[in-house]
């Protein structure tokens, strides 16, 4: 390990935001003449553990309509008439709470970090204090 090593998941990043709804991606489900796969797109990719705290905090809501992230997009699957009276502002309320709770776990994960970093900084020390009192003839 390098003083100059960073993680790059675990450093800050801007929260996530709904940008628009996709209309291009957004389609009926396969064998359905009501559910649709509504995209959300997003203001960036997130990183995978934003889409794990996403997807429980959307199980949280015990909401009956499947959502998930694809890459830079919010997939739901219901019918068009709900995106705007409950899904929207359901996802909106999600997606703050997720980017709450991700700063939170990004913070205690670069705590960690720092703490496994000086711990080797102090060992490299110690062995460095030891070769240095060694005498080879």
């Amino acid at each position: 390990m390098s003083d100059d090593r960073k993680d790059a998941s675990m450093e800050s990043s801007p929260a996530v935001r709904i940008e628009r709804l996709n209309t291009e991606r957004t389609r009926k489900v396969s064998g359905s003449d009501t559910t649709y796969q509504v995209y959300f797109e997003l203001s960036g990719r997130p990183q995978p553990e934003w889409g794990r705290i996403f997807e429980r905090e959307w199980k949280g809501l015990n909401l009956t309509q499947k959502a998930s992230v694809e890459g830079s997009f919010l997939v739901v699957h219901c019918q068009l008439e709900e995106v705007a009276a409950t899904q929207f502002p359901s996802l909106k309320k999600v997606v703050a709470a997720t980017n709450e709770a991700y700063e939170h776990y990004a913070q205690k994960e670069a705590t960690a970090l720092r703490g496994r970093e000086d711990r080797w900084r102090q060992e490299r020390k110690e062995v460095d204090a030891v070769a240095a009192s060694l005498r080879f003839d």
